[in-house]
């Protein structure tokens, strides 16, 4: 108990974090579990109750650092879906990777990531749509157009979230409000009708 207290202050340093997040950031940074890192950047993402994230610079960079400095592909994956819940754009690329990754794995897309990390695979969308921008638009977009069916379902809720497209999603889901697969049909529809009242205080 002594070594991880010690461990902890000697990481945690002058940070004004809450200490929740202190603990998060050392499991990221300095854990041999690769379980462990992954998990520890989609807490960060997700926070902790109410204890409310003062300062989501120190935060973002360091998921950022980790995404980037980390060898496992499961933690970059995990620390891109943080970064992009937290809207942060340096994730999105490899979010989108990591959701390719799943589709080359067979993973079932709307299941969960992997057996270590029961992420479910439609939060990694959600996340794209929760960051928004053109990149992640635009995949989120030809996804629901052109992927497995059960894939753009997922694609076409997460279009629900995205704020910054121009009308671009809503001339998506207007085409794919007619699409020949009643489910994808479906969804396109729900989601039109739940984005209008956002989308008229615009």
């Amino acid at each position: 108990m002594m070594v991880g207290l010690s461990l902890w202050a000697a990481t945690a340093g002058g940070s004004d974090l809450p200490r929740p997040y202190q603990e998060a950031l050392v499991a990221l940074r300095t854990s041999k579990d690769p379980s462990v890192r992954a998990l520890a950047a989609i807490a960060l993402a997700h926070g902790f109750g109410d204890v409310p994230l003062p300062d989501p610079p120190e935060v973002v960079d360091a998921l950022s650092d980790a995404m980037h400095g980390d060898a496992d592909p499961t933690v970059q994956a995990m620390t891109a879906y943080a970064l992009s819940v937290l809207r942060d754009p340096r994730g999105v690329p490899r979010l989108i990777s990591a959701v390719q990754s799943t589709a080359a794995r067979g993973v079932d897309p709307q299941g969960p990531y992997s057996d270590a990390v029961r992420l479910p695979v439609p939060y990694l969308y959600r996340a794209l749509g929760h960051a928004g921008g053109r990149e992640a638009t635009a995949f989120l977009i030809e996804t629901a157009r052109t992927g497995p069916s059960r894939a753009r379902v997922v694609a076409i809720a997460a279009l629900g979230l995205v704020l910054d497209d121009d009308g671009e999603v809503e001339r998506a889901l207007t085409t794919l409000s007619a699409d020949a697969d009643s489910t994808v049909r479906n969804a396109a529809r729900y989601v039109m009708s739940e984005r209008k009242p956002r989308s008229g205080k615009r």
